[in-house]
């Protein structure tokens, strides 16, 4: 697989070519139509995904977000109102929801300054079929949907509803499972919380901030012990020192 290095002000890191001819040539043929349940989506279930969006100016966006399966037809998604997605959903109505268990693409969308420019390279992305939102071509499958309606869930997030229009997943070759995988991705999500709380002037957030360093560190020493030497290892170094840097920050 051809790869490239990206740098940012403060840190370099591996990351694959999406769009290269040899990811490409991992795919056994053009995408097919399938059901939320044959992706793993259940009722009830969060599932860490990648939601994509346009903002007003038709620039892409991508962040990792749970989804909850209200049924075949309903998504479920609680999103911070600060949060750019949270906005793009309020302009456009609709967006994609990427499925994917690659932990590059869960960090690359969840903290943009490891990306070069401090924004997610605009060849990740291509139009969706259906609703006027991108989706990453590089996932394993893609739903899209629109905004059904948005409410209040607490006083930091909403909660929305979306009704997917199109669910496709394209043919992929199974891989051999690996901790780190799972590893990391559990470390990105539990490291985006970490950065709001840390951000916050409570004590109690700051502490879940503190608490949630642990698991990073315990997901870390999972991905050394398993995945020495990889590109999972140097997302986590990468990773770690951006945690250290909000705990010093705060």
């Amino acid at each position: 697989m051809k790869h490239e290095t990206l740098v940012s002000s403060q840190h370099a890191l591996w990351r694959p070519n999406f769009c290269s001819n040899a990811n490409e040539g991992m795919r056994l043929g053009a995408g097919f139509m399938t059901s939320m349940a044959d992706l793993g989506f259940s009722k009830g279930l969060i599932a860490e995904t990648v939601v994509s969006t346009y903002n007003t100016r038709g620039q892409p966006n991508a962040a990792p977000m749970g989804v909850t399966m209200e049924n075949e037809q309903r998504l479920a998604l609680r999103i911070y109102t600060s949060s750019l997605t949270y906005r793009n959903l309020q302009a456009k109505r609709c967006a994609v929801v990427n499925v994917t268990s690659d932990p590059e693409m869960f960090y690359r969308t969840a903290f943009k300054e490891a990306n070069p420019k401090g924004k997610v390279p605009s060849e990740w992305f291509e139009k969706a079929e259906t609703v006027d939102a991108p989706r990453i071509r590089a996932a394993d499958a893609h739903v899209e949907v629109t905004v059904a309606d948005m409410a209040a869930f607490d006083a930091e997030r909403a909660e929305v509803t979306c009704e997917v229009k199109l669910v496709k997943a394209q043919n992929v070759l199974p891989k051999a499972y690996c901790r780190a995988s799972s590893a990391t991705i559990e470390a990105v999500v539990h490291a985006t919380r970490a950065k709001a709380f840390f951000a916050q002037s409570d004590r109690q957030k700051r502490e879940q901030a503190v608490r949630l360093m642990e698991k990073i560190r315990q997901c870390h020493d999972v991905v050394n012990r398993v995945a020495p030497h990889s590109r999972y290892s140097e997302i986590m170094a990468d990773l770690s020192k951006r945690v250290d840097s909000w705990r010093a920050g705060s």
